[in-house]
């Protein structure tokens, strides 16, 4: 299936389900995050309706539903590029300490006060290869007299600094979760769950990540013991649905919360306090398309 097809069949799912929803017939399809409507010829072109990678393809997710340009677009930009370098930090690490075999690139590689673009391979063994194209004439040949005087000295020891730079904001990281879990969730329930007014905070979050409206009280950090890819159900002390990730969980409204929902967790949790969940599991993975299963109940 082509990327063309695969759109079309995305919307037609959620022009069925909001047809459903309200009651009434709808030919469009509706970004579950702006909540702006669009037209079948949209999702043909693929310019105004384009297909989310859910969570972001760089890591791995699947393009399971559509959101308008905007919307897609903006948190690639402003949010999804901050989980992009945390997996590149947790990357880096990794190969450093000999725990996974791959290419970094760009490496920065500090010696003898010369700073040179590099690339890392640990693929048979550690290999720290300078990029020409990278680097400035200059530095390159002051790299080379380096190692040849270490030659030249017969040095067998010798200090130098391996480093990445990526642009990282932990908050933005975040709400990159945040938009996932949330994505998730309207996979598998629909518009009934994601235009419910107690998701308007979160949608509104979403679409404007350089605010601070929440903070990160929709995040729980978990342990070694935190369950994978599960869709849950919380009942206490507030009725809330638990996304698990690997080693995290973001806290999203259910149709039973308040409004308020994150300002009532805060009187029931504090930042840094220990707790112990008991969710019931309704999701033992992650949707892999769209179900819509309120939209669609009948």
């Amino acid at each position: 299936m082509n990327n063309k097809e695969r759109r079309l069949k995305i919307f037609r799912c959620g022009s069925a389900a909001i047809t459903k929803y309200t009651r009434g017939d709808s030919s469009l399809y509706y970004c579950p995050i702006c909540g702006a409507g669009y037209p079948e010829s949209a999702a043909i072109t693929g310019v105004d309706l384009t297909l989310e990678h859910v969570p972001p393809k760089s890591a791995g997710g699947k393009p399971i539903l559509l959101t308008c340009r905007q919307c897609n677009s903006s948190a690639g930009h402003k949010i999804d590029v901050c989980a992009a370098s945390k997996r590149k930090f947790e990357e880096f690490e990794r190969v450093l300490c000999g725990h996974e075999k791959a290419t970094i690139v760009p490496v920065t590689l500090s010696m003898a006060n010369v700073d040179i673009v590099t690339s890392i391979c640990t693929e048979r063994c550690f290999d720290v290869m300078p990029l020409p194209n990278a680097n400035a004439p200059a530095t390159m040949e002051k790299y080379k007299e380096h190692l040849r005087n270490l030659t030249a000295n017969n040095t067998n020891e010798f200090e130098f600094k391996l480093s990445m730079t990526q642009k990282y904001d932990d908050r933005l990281y975040k709400l990159s979760q945040f938009k996932s879990a949330f994505l998730l969730v309207f996979a598998w329930l629909g518009y009934r769950y994601a235009f419910d007014p107690c998701l308007e905070i979160v949608r509104q979050q979403i679409q404007k990540p350089e605010t601070d409206i929440l903070g990160t009280r929709f995040w729980i950090q978990g342990n070694e013991n935190t369950p994978l890819n599960k869709v849950m159900f919380l009942r206490q002390p507030l009725p809330v649905f638990l996304v698990s990730f690997d080693g995290f969980y973001i806290i999203l409204p259910s149709l039973e919360s308040p409004t308020d929902i994150y300002n009532s967790l805060s009187n029931h949790w504090k930042k840094g306090q220990r707790i112990t969940l008991e969710a019931k599991v309704l999701l033992g993975s992650w949707p892999n398309k769209l179900q819509m299963k309120l939209d669609n109940f009948k």
